[in-house]
């Protein structure tokens, strides 16, 4: 949000308010200790003289003498208690304008609004009793009339900020207007830009698809000229001798390997031959579980959170071999042991997640697999499904592991992003479209 900026004579109005303001708080706490001061000071001066005048009246236990003196204070209407006692704390006289009559001497100091005065009663040096005296520190009207000197003095600075706040509010209207179009037009360049990458991302992967495709659709149909002429060679060994057939064998092997290869690459390419049919990914999570295990081994923890009940369609084998797959990238990572979390939900999506292109909204059954593993840096995370991009040593990974997961994904209708942050793990998830169950698709 934008702030706000005042002009230096605003600025100048403003404390002169203050100041004023706080001027008249303190005066008024001023006047106020000045005045509880000299009624303090009044008060004892009262007490003393009563002390004085009742002390043969309190030698003699003379009530009614004592009385009139005490009677003489109620014409001071600040004065709200007085009482007169003997040595022995026994009241003698006294009156009380606001609540019951002092039974016992108090002592002096101010509390609660009222000052309290005691002074001792004596003759010719011996202690004969007490006088104890309550004012008021400051009469109601006193007390009104400098309340309402605040009320006009807060208002006062009040109107004053207000006719500031009148004078700014067009130019705070107008800041906070630009300030909110600039925002919606710096989130229309970020989403433009994140729209634009998944587009660049998108093609790039379209185009390397296809050339991948066309290439091992090519590479796959030698691959078969070569088996076929191994098994005539085999066939025409007569008698067979064991050395070629072991060096048959061996090519035959490397051909299989090679066969496996294309397979995967057609995945990516999104042109191999799927069969797919309605399931519970939550099910088959559940029928893997003792295949996962044993894949990852036993010292990386597994935990599972099926909560979809939605059904989704896909290509069984080939959605147990991306399970099975992103398992073993994941204990990959996980050099030293780790935890992997495997989860399904059911999930309506109205925006696309993360930078996925042509999305479409809709209800979808998500898989996810999270590793507390090292994690991608932001280029990694880039080219995590380009085909035959790896971070393993040499031998250890094709770099096509992703690639044919993300293929599949795809060539399935579903989407897959990558969650992943330099020693925050990866959290790799599957959107499949969900679809009716297998008895509601028969009817």
């Amino acid at each position: 949000m934008m702030r706000t900026r005042f002009s230096l004579p605003v600025l100048a109005a403003l404390a002169a308010a203050g100041f004023l303001l706080a001027a008249g708080i303190l005066m008024a706490r001023y006047e106020d200790r000045l005045y509880t001061d000299q009624q303090v000071k009044n008060t004892n001066e009262q007490a003393h003289i009563l002390a004085a005048s009742v002390a043969g009246a309190v030698a003699f236990d003379d009530a009614r003498a004592a009385q009139e003196y005490v009677d003489a204070l109620t014409a001071n209407p600040e004065l709200l208690a007085a009482g007169v006692f003997d040595e022995q704390g026994r009241r003698i006289a006294g009156f009380s304008r606001a609540g019951p009559v002092p039974t016992r001497p108090g002592n002096s100091g101010y509390a609660n609004g009222h000052i309290d005065v005691a002074v001792p009663v004596s003759q010719n040096g011996a202690a004969l009793g007490t006088v104890f005296l309550r004012a008021a520190a400051e009469p109601a009207q006193r007390r009104i009339a400098r309340y309402i000197g605040l009320v006009l003095l807060v208002t006062m600075g009040a109107l004053v900020i207000a006719v500031l706040s009148f004078s700014q509010s067009a130019l705070s209207r107008r800041a906070e207007q630009l300030s909110q179009v600039n925002r919606q037009l710096q989130a229309e360049m970020r989403e433009r830009a994140r729209t634009e990458e998944a587009l660049r991302q998108a093609h790039k992967m379209e185009a390397v698809g296809q050339l991948s495709g066309g290439i091992a659709h090519d590479f796959n149909n030698l691959i078969m000229i070569a088996k076929g002429n191994l098994r005539l060679l085999r066939k025409r060994l007569d008698p067979p001798a064991e050395q070629p057939l072991h060096y048959i064998s061996s090519v035959e092997e490397a051909l299989d390997r090679a066969a496996h290869l294309t397979q995967r690459i057609l995945a990516f390419s999104r042109r191999q031959p799927l069969t797919p049919e309605p399931i519970r990914l939550s099910g088959l999570v559940t029928d893997m579980d003792a295949l996962v295990r044993h894949s990852v081994g036993e010292n990386i923890g597994i935990e599972t959170r099926l909560d979809a009940a939605w059904w989704t369609r896909c290509d069984v084998n080939q959605m147990e071999n991306v399970i099975l797959n992103l398992a073993i990238n994941a204990r990959d990572a996980m050099p030293e042991g780790g935890k992997l979390t495997i989860a399904t939900r059911d999930i309506s999506l109205h925006h696309a997640p993360g930078d996925v292109a042509d999305f479409a909204p809709g209800d979808y059954v998500a898989l996810s697999l999270r590793d507390t593993g090292a994690g991608m840096s932001e280029d990694v995370k880039s080219r995590a499904v380009d085909p035959f991009f790896t971070t393993k040593p040499l031998g250890k990974g094709t770099g096509l592991g992703l690639s044919m997961a993300f293929g599949f994904v795809r060539q399935s209708g579903g989407y897959l992003t990558i969650d992943s942050a330099p020693g925050q793990g990866t959290e790799i998830t599957l959107y499949m479209p969900r679809t009716l169950p297998r008895t509601e698709e028969a009817v």
